[in-house]
């Protein structure tokens, strides 16, 4: 009888520690897959491959509002001069002319410094320029 009750002790035991540990594998499972990877480098993918196709050239532009002009012009600003730099510069002034996006920063009046500029093409949504004024 007391071995039974041993034997019984000891399966239980080992049941419950195999639930957790199945727990635990299905936690990390679900970690895992909630971190997602947005790209992958791939030194296969090349210019070659689509070469003879020609490409969709949306009849707006690539970049047809402001609001996507400055979703562009932003990450790289941040990258360039820092975001806290940008965040200060905010609201920018953008306008349209010629095809190209013409992007700037706002300094406060009586304040001394320079803004960030850019200059994005409407139709190929090409940065043409980025600078800092003085």
């Amino acid at each position: 009888m007391y071995r039974c009750k041993i034997f019984v002790i000891v399966l239980i035991t080992t049941a419950i520690i195999s639930c957790n540990k199945k727990e635990d594998i299905t936690n990390s499972m679900d970690n895992e897959n909630v971190q997602q990877v947005n790209y992958i480098i791939n030194t296969n993918l090349s210019l070659e491959d689509y070469s003879d196709v020609k490409g969709y050239f949306p009849k707006e532009g690539f970049v047809p509002t402001a609001e996507i002009a400055f979703q562009i012009a932003e990450p790289v600003l941040n990258q360039i001069y820092g975001k806290e730099t940008i965040e200060e510069e905010k609201p920018f002034s953008i306008n349209l002319e010629n095809d190209i996006w013409v992007i700037e920063g706002y300094l406060a009046p009586g304040f001394k410094g320079g803004v960030a500029y850019m200059e994005i093409r409407k139709s190929t949504g090409e940065i043409l320029k980025v600078i800092h004024t003085k």
